[in-house]
């Protein structure tokens, strides 16, 4: 569990900032979101409009970073008096899926809405007002805490998360897509469990979780065809394994330092989503195990900074906010990189800050920016000692 070093907690309504956002975290992204727009461009440059994808990665990836240093500079309390609204517009935005021309049908999935020419994910928004809920709950139990620091949860509040979870998991199952349903439980089961959720009451939320999880797979084909594909390519060479092997193959023709940028095996149409889902395959073919261990690296450095920011952060609100939102970015990596890898099967979730498309940048540039909020109000003496570990370093 997440505990922070014994200090005196402040309250809710925040304490006085340092002003010093952890920089090391903020740089771990730019180079992250300049390393995404560099292979969204290789990539393009297999299509007829390389230009036109290559400018609207970089005007997403310029908006990403804006928010994410607005986001930084406002008090991370106020998003937990904004849940409501933020819960509404993913809901509102989930619901306009299903608006005649506004969601957008591909793959057999609807999955977008596009409206005045922007198109937007709505499962994105809705994971983070999901972490942000799921702080509030927390925020709310740790006030009811026992002597011993248990937390302790009001039925009342237990049920209304519930139900507002629920209605995200009917209407993204409904699109189909099984996959980002189980990413977001994850996040927030791991939040609740590093967060000091009794082990009881964790195995009866998955208890209820379960059923349904069940029901989606024996009901919907197209999930039990991916775990069989993902089965096959690992002893057959066939169409269902095409996905997977070539992603294989991509990777490995890299090498130790790649084929060079614009190398035109992925690009070639050979893998699908070579931009988006599997840009880490990408990385692999063009810049070889230096650059897919520099990019694991940056992602590593994202992960071991924003746990440092939530051990740190000044109350509990902050530590639940940062730990959130740092795992959310995470798992997802985490994810994607297994997708690739063969470690998983098949799920279309991009990779943070380098897949093409705006929808997952602006998601995960909230989450950072707050993460960046929380750092911010670390009291003074502990931004001074990390100053003084950092110098020894």
């Amino acid at each position: 569990m997440i505990e922070s070093r014994p200090k005196q907690e402040v309250s809710e309504t925040g304490s006085r900032p340092s002003g010093k956002i952890d920089i090391v975290l903020l740089f771990a992204v730019i180079f992250l979101l300049a390393m995404g727009i560099g292979m969204v461009m290789s990539a393009a440059l297999a299509t007829d409009q390389p230009f036109r994808l290559f400018g609207r990665q970089l005007v997403s990836g310029v908006i990403a970073l804006i928010v994410m240093i607005a986001v930084a500079g406002i008090d991370y309390h106020r998003w937990l008096k904004w849940r409501v609204l933020l819960y509404a517009g993913g809901l509102m935005a989930l619901v306009a899926l299903y608006v005649p021309h506004v969601g957008m049908v591909m793959n057999g999935a609807r999955r977008w809405i596009h409206f005045a020419g922007f198109t937007l994910q709505p499962s994105e928004l809705a994971r983070d007002a999901m972490v942000i809920l799921a702080t509030a709950l927390m925020v709310k139990a740790r006030k009811l805490a026992t002597p011993e620091g248990v937390l302790v949860f009001d039925r009342k509040n237990l049920v209304s998360f519930g139900v507002f979870l629920g209605v995200y998991v009917l209407l993204i199952l409904r699109e189909p897509d099984f996959g980002s349903c189980m990413f977001m439980v994850i996040v927030l089961g791991l939040m609740f469990f590093l967060g000091g959720v009794p082990l009881n009451l964790l195995a009866k939320m998955g208890g209820a979780t379960l059923p349904v999880a069940l029901w989606f797979l024996f009901h919907h084909r197209y999930t039990l065809e991916r775990f069989s594909n993902f089965r096959m390519a690992r002893h057959a060479s066939s169409a269902a394994a095409t996905q997977l092997g070539q992603s294989l193959v991509a990777l490995g023709s890299g090498g130790m330092t790649g084929e060079g940028l614009g190398h035109d095996w992925v690009g070639g149409g050979i893998l699908p989503e070579p931009g988006t889902d599997f840009i880490f395959a990408l990385v692999g073919e063009q810049l070889g195990l230096v650059g897919t261990l520099w990019v694991v690296g940056l992602f590593g450095l994202v992960f071991f900074r924003g746990m440092r920011v939530a051990k740190r952060a000044p109350d509990f609100t902050g530590r639940i906010l940062a730990m959130g939102f740092t795992l959310s970015i995470s798992i997802e990596a985490i994810i994607n990189m297994g997708v690739v890898t063969g470690l998983f099967p098949t799920k279309g979730i991009p990779l943070p800050f380098m897949s093409f498309g705006g929808s997952s940048l602006l998601a995960n540039a909230l989450g950072v920016g707050i993460i960046l909020s929380v750092s911010r109000s670390v009291p003074k003496e502990e931004a001074s000692q990390e100053v003084v570990e950092a110098h020894a370093l």
